[in-house]
């Protein structure tokens, strides 16, 4: 009998703490669900976190590199004219990050020039121009 009480006693402490755990006043619960996620202020990872900036090139040094490397088979202000599309109105089907993807890791018959001889910055310069025909 007297272990049939501890094993009660013990499955209601038990019950008790989780209920405690899980109980908030009405204020706790009216801010908890209006306020969004929990946060803490040391951010520990409970506080979402805005996606990183995407950074946006210059699109004019983006036109000399795109001379110096594209024009050949995109043609002059990526007009059209070598073996490469169209380039005008890109910006209706890719965006900027897209442009970027495509440009650092293209496909054939289109030459890889990232990391070499482009750099990131010198990516994101030709995607800008790119986006702004």
């Amino acid at each position: 009998m007297k272990s049939l009480l501890t094993v009660v006693a013990a499955c209601v402490l038990g019950s008790l703490i989780l209920a405690g755990c899980a109980k908030t006043t009405s204020s706790e619960g009216a801010n908890a669900s209006a306020s969004g996620p929990i946060s803490d202020a040391d951010n520990s990872g409970l506080k979402p976190t805005a996606a990183p900036a995407v950074v946006m090139g210059d699109p004019k040094h983006g036109a000399v590199i795109f001379k110096q490397n594209c024009t050949t088979c995109h043609g002059a202000a990526g007009a059209g004219g070598g073996i490469g599309p169209v380039l005008k109105g890109e910006k209706q089907r890719k965006n900027y990050a897209a442009a970027i993807v495509w440009i650092e890791n293209p496909q054939p018959p289109m030459p890889k020039l990232y990391p070499s001889p482009l750099s990131l910055s010198d990516v994101q310069d030709v995607a800008a121009y790119v986006e702004s025909l």
